[in-house]
């Protein structure tokens, strides 16, 4: 049985190691190994998890399978520019089209509304194209690309929303 839930401060390990997980899966075929692992380290390290999760702009789920987290995602509410960000959507291989990544979609959506706001936004890397492809089967259209940098790494992301 698979749950979606809020995420706790006790999930920020698991968050950070399916984090690593699926950028290895994925990533890991155009990103060079030390350019992951510093990105990682930056944005990923328990003491930075802990800052996003203690943020009154930032909410976030899992997924729990039996006893596992198997993905996270996590939002982002940018007051001053009235935008609602998905800023990250990971669900582990072996547990992908089971319809999760569905669920934690709809579970930001769900934040977005709060905000009385018309659309949620997102970045997928040009060079995911089996996220940028269910990303446009669920109603994102993509409108720009923008460098994404990773260590000395630099792809390109594009920017895309979905009517809510």
């Amino acid at each position: 049985m698979t749950l979606v839930r809020p995420w706790r401060l006790s999930d920020l390990p698991a968050i950070q190691q399916v984090a690593w997980d699926t950028w290895t899966e994925v990533y890991g075929k155009f990103i060079p190994e030390e350019d992951r692992r510093d990105f990682h380290m930056a944005y990923y390290a328990l003491d930075k998890l802990q800052n996003l999760y203690d943020a009154m702009t930032i909410e976030g789920c899992v997924v729990v399978s039996g006893d596992q987290i198997v993905g996270y995602s996590k939002t982002h509410w940018n007051k001053q520019r009235q935008e609602f960000f998905i800023t990250s959507l990971y669900v582990l291989s072996r547990f992908q089209k089971l319809g999760l990544g569905k669920q934690m979609l709809e579970f930001g959506i769900a934040v977005a509304r709060k905000y009385n706001i018309d659309r949620v936004w997102l970045g997928v890397m040009i060079e995911n194209k089996p996220a940028l492809q269910w990303y446009v089967r669920q109603g994102f259209v993509f409108v720009e690309s923008k460098p994404f940098i990773i260590g000395k790494t630099t792809i390109e992301d594009l920017i895309g929303y979905k009517l809510i």
